[in-house]
């Protein structure tokens, strides 16, 4: 039987080329538009469209060990080599803002929007809505100087845009951006712009499955974090040694062998969906 030449289909076809002056080391595509995001060695980030046409390229002046997308496509976060997160403009690669909340590496980003249609009682859609420009008055403003960041509670640029663009602003969905670091720190921050909380994995409890004792990570780094899309999970990539949560003296036994290497763990985190 003789096949159709037209109605062959080529699963995986060369739609562009383009050489680059540096070497990619990481890429992501943008979850609402078609661009790419690009970090080259030299800690470059490069923003090209589908056609590999370039929008703009900015330099942080660290080295970038991560990067992602804000769910909506209209902010990118990257990670630094001095614990610094800074949230970036889709548009022109303005920084719009830079949280410092580790002393090491940022290894890992994920941004995560809530994907729960939720309801209330009259069957409408509930979203969120930031109400306290009805009960008080605006904030002051911060004097504006070139080049301040402002650590972790500044922006770059104290423009309306920039802060509604970040912070809940009338009718956004919820979301939150999750980093870790390579000491085994992981902070949480809600619109990527206000610090909520931290997690040691190392005081976390692991249940151990041929004792009723509980375990311990000891010496851990985190390699992925992950966000379930009802922000009611986390799931944690980390490389270390488990070992029994007894008493001091008996802290360096081994569970058994093999726990030493690469685990994962799913940490409960509803508390977010319980907002």
């Amino acid at each position: 039987m003789e096949t159709d030449e037209s109605q062959r289909v080529v699963p995986f076809q060369l739609q562009f080329d383009k050489p680059l002056a540096s070497q990619i080391k990481i890429a992501e595509w943008n979850p609402e538009k078609d661009l790419v995001a690009m970090v080259t060695e030299d800690s470059k980030l490069l923003l090209h469209r589908f056609n590999w046409q370039r929008l703009w390229t900015i330099s942080p002046g660290r080295s970038i060990t991560s990067l992602c997308w804000r769910p909506d496509g209209k902010a990118i976060a990257l990670a630094l080599e001095d614990g610094t997160v800074s949230l970036h403009d889709v548009e022109n690669g303005k920084l719009l803002r830079s949280l410092k909340s580790y002393t090491v590496a940022v290894v890992c980003l994920n941004w995560e929007e809530d994907g729960q249609q939720i309801r209330d009682d009259f069957g409408s859609m509930s979203t969120y809505e930031d109400c306290t420009s009805r009960f008080f008055p605006p904030a002051p403003r911060v004097p504006r100087i070139q080049g301040l960041v402002s650590g972790d509670t500044g922006f770059m640029d104290d423009s309306e845009y920039s802060f509604q663009d970040l912070s809940s602003s009338s009718q956004q969905r919820f979301n939150i951006l999750c980093s870790g670091d390579r000491d085994g720190i992981i902070c949480f921050s809600i619109f990527g712009s206000f610090p909520i909380g931290k997690i040691n994995i190392h005081a976390c409890c692991v249940p151990s499955s041929d004792t009723q004792a509980e375990c311990r990570l000891l010496n851990a780094s985190i390699h992925k974090v992950a966000l379930s899309k009802d922000l009611c999970r986390l799931v944690v990539m980390c490389s270390g040694e488990l070992i029994k949560n007894r008493e001091e003296s008996e802290k360096k036994q081994m569970v058994g062998c093999g726990m030493h290497g690469l685990h994962c763990l799913a940490l409960d985190t509803s508390i977010f969906w319980k907002r």
